[in-house]
C-alpha cells in the first residue's frame, strides 16, 4: 500500500508541476536483435515533451547506439563483452561484473528515483526488478519477450521468484502475457504491446542488387531468411531442406541474412549436403528492406519467439512467407491467408513450402499482398508508440 501511495503522489506532483516523466530504458546492450531494435524505434519516437528518456546498458558493446537519435542519453555500466567481435553480446569477460555492475545501477536508481524504469530480457528484468527495492516510488516495468528462459529451470526458478517485484509486465506477444500469469502474475498487471515497426522503408523498398553481388543469373530463383544465426532460429532446418528444392529448382539460390555462433555449423552443413555453392551467408546487412525486395520466398524456420521482427519486415516487404507455425508467428500470420505455415524441426515441409511457392506465382504474390496489408494494419511503428504512451499513462495514474 505505501509503494501505491508513493505512486500516487508522484503522478500528482507531475500533473501540478507539469513536469516531464523520468523514463528510463535498460537492457543489457545495444546489440543486434529483436528487443533492441523494438527499444532503439520506440525512443527515437516516444514524446519527448513528456518523457524525458535514458537508456541504460550493462554491457559497453552498443552496436545499435549509432541509430539512436544523438539527443537521447546512453549511459552505459561498463560490462566488457566476453565475445568480443561477434554481432551479438556473449557474457562478460569477468563474472565479478555480474554483481558489480547491477549494483551501479541500483545505486543510480535509488540515487536520481526516475519515475519509470522498463526493462526487456532476463538480465536486465533481473536488475531492475532488484532495484525497484532501493526506490519504492519508482515504477519497475519488466518485459516478456520470446520467454528465452522457458527451457533453463534455473533462470525459470529465478525469473518466477522475482515476478512480484515487477509493478507491471508488458508482453510483445498474447502467449507470452498468458506464459506470466501462468507463472504467478496478478493478471490486472500483465499487458500486451505487439511490435511495430517503420514499415514504409519495407513497403517502399527497391531491390537489392543480390543476384549481381553474388555472381548468379538474373532470373535465378532467391530464398532467403534474415535472423540471428543462432540455434532457436532454426535454420539447419531450412539448409537440410535445401537440397529438396534444388531437385524442383535447380538453378534456385538460398541467402541466410544474420551472423552468430552457428555459422561455421551451417556452411558445414550446406556442404556436407553438396549444396554450398547455392547457399549464401552475407552476414549483417544495412539495407534489410532492399534485401527483402529481392527475395521470391522468405522462409523462417524459428522454434520461438516473442514477436518477430523479421518476420514482421517480410510482411511488410510484400514477400510470400513460409513459417514455422508457433503460437508466436501465427499472432503475426495465418496459415494459408497469410504465409505457409509448418511445423518446427520439419524440413521435408519446408522443402515442399518453398517449392509450391516457386511453382505458383500467382499464388505467392497474392499471399505476399495480404502479408503486406494485415502488417500495415496491424504493426506500425505509429501504434507501438501510441501503445505504449497509453500504457505508461494508465500505469502513472493507477
Amino acid at each position: 500500500m505505501g509503494q501505491q501511495t508513493h505512486h500516487v503522489e508522484r503522478a500528482e506532483q507531475r500533473v501540478e508541476g507539469d513536469e516531464r516523466v523520468t523514463l528510463w530504458y535498460f537492457i543489457g546492450a545495444l546489440a543486434v536483435g529483436g528487443a533492441e531494435r523494438t527499444l532503439v524505434d520506440l525512443v527515437n519516437n516516444v514524446d519527448r515533451d513528456r518523457y524525458d528518456v535514458t537508456i541504460w546498458t550493462m554491457f559497453d558493446d552498443n552496436r545499435l547506439a549509432p541509430d539512436v537519435d544523438p539527443a537521447i542519453p546512453i549511459r552505459t555500466l561498463g560490462m566488457k563483452n566476453a565475445r568480443d567481435g561477434d554481432t551479438f553480446v556473449g557474457g562478460a569477460t569477468n563474472p565479478l561484473d555480474y554483481v558489480r555492475v547491477p549494483l551501479r545501477f541500483v545505486r543510480a536508481v535509488r540515487r536520481e528515483r526516475p519515475d519509470i524504469v522498463q526493462s526487456f530480457l532476463f538480465l536486465d528484468n533481473t536488475v531492475a526488478r532488484i532495484a525497484g527495492l532501493a526506490s519504492p516510488e519508482t515504477l519497475v516495468i519488466t518485459g516478456a519477450r520470446g520467454l528465452q528462459n522457458r527451457t533453463n529451470p534455473v533462470v525459470k526458478a529465478v525469473d518466477r521468484l522475482l515476478i512480484p517485484l515487477s509493478d507491471y509486465i508488458v508482453s510483445n506477444s498474447i502467449s507470452g502475457a498468458r506464459t506470466y500469469v501462468r507463472r504467478g502474475a496478478k493478471a490486472d498487471r500483465v499487458d500486451v504491446v505487439h511490435n511495430g515497426r517503420n514499415l514504409d522503408a519495407f513497403v517502399d523498398a527497391s531491390p537489392a542488387p543480390l543476384r549481381e553481388e553474388l555472381s548468379i543469373p538474373a532470373d535465378a530463383p532467391l530464398v532467403g531468411m534474415v535472423s540471428r544465426l543462432v540455434p532457436k532460429k532454426g535454420q539447419v532446418d531450412l539448409v537440410d531442406a535445401w537440397p529438396r528444392v534444388r531437385e524442383s529448382h535447380p538453378d534456385a539460390h538460398l541467402v541466410l541474412v544474420g551472423d552468430g555462433a552457428e555459422r561455421g555449423a551451417l556452411a558445414a552443413r550446406a556442404a556436407s549436403l553438396g549444396v554450398a555453392d547455392s547457399v549464401h551467408f552475407i552476414g549483417n546487412r544495412d539495407d534489410v528492406p532492399q534485401v527483402l525486395a529481392a527475395l521470391d520466398v522468405f522462409v523462417f524456420t524459428s522454434y520461438s519467439e516473442g514477436l518477430s521482427g523479421a518476420l514482421l519486415e517480410a510482411m511488410a516487404a510484400g514477400k510470400p512467407i513460409v513459417a514455422t507455425g508457433i503460437v508466436e508467428n501465427r499472432e503475426l500470420v495465418t496459415d494459408g491467408e497469410t504465409a505457409t505455415l509448418v511445423p518446427t524441426h520439419a524440413p521435408d515441409a519446408v522443402a515442399r513450402a518453398v517449392v509450391a511457392l516457386l511453382a505458383d506465382p500467382g499464388r505467392a504474390a497474392a499471399l505476399g499482398r495480404a502479408a503486406q496489408a494485415e502488417a500495415v494494419e496491424r504493426f506500425s511503428l505509429e501504434r507501438m508508440v501510441e501503445d505504449f504512451e497509453a500504457f505508461y499513462e494508465s500505469v502513472l495514474t493507477d
